[in-house]
């Protein structure tokens, strides 16, 4: 298969470019070091996956309000087409509105894309399954051992290695294909922190 994966150099879509190539895809990377500039040249970065034409388009790379508007939209273009989106998510989105992070930009992004997955796949199974072809999937992550900040010192808490990641990214794209369209997966480590806080 042909699959586009944004933020290919680092961290998590590095990891999806490496684990899907070494499955024998066709993978292409968009990000600053190709030119595709989410955050300053959202355009360029949009067109590129529509004229790539992947079957699979994994939306990786995060930029305020782009990420989520560059997901609603390539979902709008492919919804009629047999393709699959997935979007790389966060735990941040289920944060519960009682917490003082709830408003944070990071968790309402997050929010809102887990909630047009959510949406889209409701009115799928509901009324749509003759109509739309493109699965839609969405991965909420915990702590990932990246270089991607976070509020809180990630060393004192348990992280997924971006090849874990990659290898659930991998186990949706093969289930979609056998006709089974994972919506939604919720991911934590129960590895050990690097550091442990003193008490």
């Amino acid at each position: 298969m042909k699959i586009v994966v944004t933020g290919h150099t680092s961290g998590i879509g590095k990891s999806i470019l490496e684990t899907l190539e070494g499955q024998g895809h066709e993978v292409i990377g968009l990000s600053r070091a190709t030119g595709h500039d989410l955050e300053k040249d959202y355009e360029l970065v949009y067109n590129s996956i529509l004229d790539t034409d992947p079957d699979v388009f994994i939306n990786n790379s995060y930029v305020p309000e782009n990420q989520t508007k560059l997901l609603r939209e390539v979902y709008d273009k492919w919804k009629y087409k047999n393709k699959i989106i997935i979007n790389i998510g966060s735990v941040a989105s289920l944060i519960p509105p009682d917490n003082p992070d709830y408003n944070m930009p990071y968790a309402k992004d997050k929010r809102s894309q887990r909630e047009f997955c959510q949406n889209e796949n409701f009115l799928y199974s509901k009324k749509n399954y003759n109509k739309v072809k493109c699965g839609i999937s969405n991965i909420n992550c915990d702590y990932v051992k990246t270089m991607f900040k976070s509020k809180y010192d990630k060393r004192l808490f348990p992280n997924l290695d971006p090849k874990e990641v990659a290898n659930v990214v991998l186990y949706i794209i093969y289930s979609i294909k056998q006709g089974v369209c994972i919506r939604e997966i919720n991911l934590h480590s129960t590895k050990k922190p690097e550091l442990i806080e003193e008490k």
